[in-house]
């Protein structure tokens, strides 16, 4: 458990270094052969070798060998140093073979990472760039519709003003009994009195008409008042599908964002149990090339069992 432990510490520190290295170097192309897209490496960042170090493996055999011969003359002082030496050269290959195979790995991991995030990223700003259009297009319907509201209003506002001008006044007829005498006395040539009677019957005529003006003002207020309801109804309605059509973009954006991540998640995960078994075979191989050189035994593989 606690070898295990320090692995992950290990590894956890091997990704930092990696990340911080990386941040700043990984371009376009490496995004691209991240997602899948063929792409030159020329400007991928050098990592570790995880081939064994040819320099190394020829001093282990020279070292083994002067292990058997020592072995072979008697002089176990001298072999045991040569053995003690071949353990911690072992030991050191190995894990130098394990690191580099565990910094590709990280690499990997943060390609895809870093590929998911630039997707995310696109995936947002085409999101945000559609709901902006279709945020200035329902301005755009609403200011048409505003517009249009105003001219129709004015319209309606003339017509009931022009029915006012055309209908004639329905007075009283008390008013139309004065008037007719007042024609009456004029025909007459009875003009003093039919001037007196004119003077009565343009007071009360004067009144009626005050009247008659209060009773249309409220009339065409109560018109007009309904018109604007029928207005702002439609215009109500007109807010309600903009609104309920943003709801629904915002569903399909979350519910896309959703699948994204868990298609992320999937692709990490299938990576990760595939680098598990790789490097499990990874380190059994090492094993076998670490214990078995060219031309015999290195020994024990208790060492490298550690890995």
């Amino acid at each position: 458990m606690e070898s295990k432990n320090k692995e992950e510490e290990e590894e956890a520190d091997l990704a930092k270094q990696l990340f911080e290295k990386n941040n700043d170097e990984i371009s376009q192309p490496k995004f691209q052969s991240a997602a899948g897209v063929k792409e030159p490496k020329d400007d991928a960042v050098e990592l570790p070798s995880e081939l064994a170090d040819p320099k190394v493996m020829e001093f282990l055999r020279i070292l083994d060998e002067y292990r058997l011969k020592c072995e072979d003359e008697g002089n176990y002082e001298e072999a045991e140093r040569a053995s003690s030496q071949l353990d911690n050269l072992r030991q050191q290959e190995t894990k130098r073979q394990l690191k580099a195979i565990t910094a590709r790995q990280i690499a990997e991991r943060q390609d895809i990472q870093i590929a998911h995030n630039m997707q995310f990223a696109e995936f947002n700003s085409a999101w945000d760039k559609y709901l902006d259009e279709y945020d200035q297009m329902s301005q755009q319907y609403i200011k048409q519709m505003t517009e249009r509201h105003s001219q129709e209003l004015r319209n309606f506002q003339e017509s009931l003003h022009q029915k006012m001008l055309d209908k004639p006044p329905k007075f009283s007829r008390e008013l139309l009994e004065w008037r007719r005498r007042q024609h009456m006395l004029a025909k007459q040539k009875n003009y003093t009195e039919a001037q007196k009677i004119k003077g009565i019957a343009d007071m009360m005529e004067a009144k009626e008409r005050g009247r008659l003006d209060n009773d249309w003002q409220s009339v065409f207020a109560t018109k007009e008042s309904k018109y604007r309801s029928q207005q702002q109804s439609e215009l109500n309605a007109l807010l309600k599908r903009i609104e309920v059509r943003r709801k629904q973009h915002l569903t399909q954006r979350n519910l896309d964002s959703t699948r994204l991540l868990q298609r992320n998640r999937n692709v990490q995960s299938v990576l990760t149990s595939k680098q598990a078994t790789e490097k499990r075979l990874a380190k059994d191989d090492i094993k076998t090339k670490m214990s078995r050189p060219r031309n015999g035994v290195f020994g024990s593989t208790a060492l490298v069992d550690k890995f």
